[in-house]
């Protein structure tokens, strides 16, 4: 039994091991309470592992077009290195995140935390841990469908085929979201045959309709099918696969299927009734300093719904931190960027042209292709484009949207231009270093102007 803690923090994820972290900078006394390995999903099942493995696709993919650029020779995928090296990133990690909180003097309990009081939890195998302000950090998990519930073996969840230790020949993607987006790029890289079914009329529904119509002809040129509004009426096991039926009528066989459809907070059994924490579908229910409704309760990260993205958990952990430490702050959500690692890779920053419109916002858009970008064409990666939404009113910048090459590193320069209210012209204005794939974000900003150098 451990008591008189300044701080304790329920989940080791993005959003709790930063809000431990956090608290012993400012001096606070921390435990921090994890049952599963410490980094949660992003570290062990998500964001490191699926981008390790995006990264050696991004190789082969290099490599398979040097031929044409007279570099040629044989490319051969061996998954257990595949999977080892994964998981060496992902170990190396995690004992970075393990040494960082014990060099905070954080204390770590293992084991699964629940309420018994607001300011007390019971863990599993260990005793009672209490402290004068608690943050619920939990996380979520992924969502089964009836009749496609995961058996690791054939029907399997992302987690799932992050361990499954072989590429398969086939797979069948349930979901054309960005984690299922993601993996079918991956796969599909590493000699997959690989089908994408999606309900809604295309994939990655929330993002640019330019983009979202680039990845879809890229992904058909690289082999992958897509059924799009178009739903499974039943998924059954084989006795070499999955067979799906679609409510077309036609069926398709594959060595295995991933569910990918979304993902759920993790709020059942951890006491939060018992205290009278507000939960919605969604999640717990705070304000923007991470307050719940009861006093010295808060809570961050996927666990009170929203964006479920690793960098705003951790936004959201430290200000927890901050206000449960009497530190204040809010978190601001106007400019939070996005990052799908397809190949290309997709990102953004603010608003597309259907959000502006329908805040009322009248709006100019400037693309630049990469196909015309120098950096681009020496790297052998011209597909995708940049495209700026800008108000028409003003000309500043309400949004960045990229697909192609080291699309998720360009888009910081997006963030600090919405941050700072630029204008279209502010930023094209500044002098672009020569040859970068960067200058193509200053190309479609001076695009709305029509007055881009290098395309017509």
């Amino acid at each position: 039994m451990s008591s008189g803690y300044d701080l304790v923090v329920l989940g080791g994820g993005p959003a709790g091991y930063p809000a431990a972290i956090r608290g012993a900078q400012l001096g606070s006394r921390v435990c921090l309470i994890e049952e599963d390995r410490l980094g949660g999903v992003c570290l062990n099942r998500g964001c490191i592992p699926t981008k390790t493995l995006h990264g050696l696709a991004h190789l082969i993919e290099l490599a398979q077009t040097g031929q044409e650029s007279g570099v040629s020779g044989r490319i051969s995928v061996d998954p257990a290195a595949l999977m080892a090296h994964k998981n060496k990133v992902v170990d190396n990690l995690v004992n970075g995140v393990r040494k960082i909180l014990k060099g905070r003097n954080i204390d770590i309990v293992k084991g699964r935390g629940r309420f018994v009081s607001p300011g007390e939890l019971e863990v599993e195998n260990y005793g009672t841990v209490s402290g004068r302000s608690v943050i619920v950090a939990t996380g979520s998990s992924e969502i089964e469908l009836p009749g496609m519930e995961f058996d690791g073996k054939t029907v399997l969840s992302s987690t799932d085929l992050l361990d499954i230790g072989r590429v398969p020949e086939s797979m069948i993607v349930v979901g054309g979201g960005v984690i299922g987006c993601e993996f079918a790029s991956v796969f599909n890289a590493f000699g997959t045959n690989v089908t994408i079914v999606e309900m809604l009329p295309s994939i990655i529904a929330t993002e640019d309709i330019h983009i979202v119509r680039f990845l879809q002809t890229y992904l058909r040129k690289k082999g992958i099918t897509l059924h799009l509004g178009t739903k499974i009426s039943s998924l059954e096991q084989t006795g070499d696969g999955v067979k799906a039926l679609l409510e077309t009528g036609e069926d398709i066989s594959a060595e295995i299927a991933l569910v990918s459809v979304g993902r759920k907070p993790n709020i059942a059994g951890i006491g939060l009734e018992g205290v009278g924490v507000e939960v919605s579908k969604a999640g717990i229910t705070v304000d923007r300093g991470m307050r719940t409704n009861v006093d010295g309760i808060f809570a961050a990260g996927d666990v009170i719904g929203g964006w479920l993205l690793a960098h705003v958990a951790t936004r959201e952990g430290v200000t927890a931190a901050a206000n449960a430490l009497g530190n204040g702050g809010e978190v601001d959500y106007s400019a939070v960027p996005t990052t799908i690692y397809t190949l290309p890779e997709i990102s953004r920053v603010g608003l597309t042209e259907r959000e502006a419109k329908e805040k009322g916002i009248e709006t100019d858009t400037g693309r630049f292709p990469f196909a015309a970008n120098g950096k681009a064409k020496g790297l052998r990666e011209e597909e995708g484009f940049v495209k700026w939404v800008a108000s028409k009113e003003d000309g500043r910048l309400l949004g960045l949207h990229i697909i192609g090459p080291q699309a998720t590193e360009l888009l910081s320069a997006g963030i600090v231009a919405l941050g700072r209210k630029l204008t279209a012209h502010d930023f094209a204005d500044s002098i672009f270093p020569h040859p970068t794939l960067s200058e193509a974000l200053a190309e479609a900003a001076e695009a709305i102007e029509g007055k881009a150098i290098h395309i017509l």
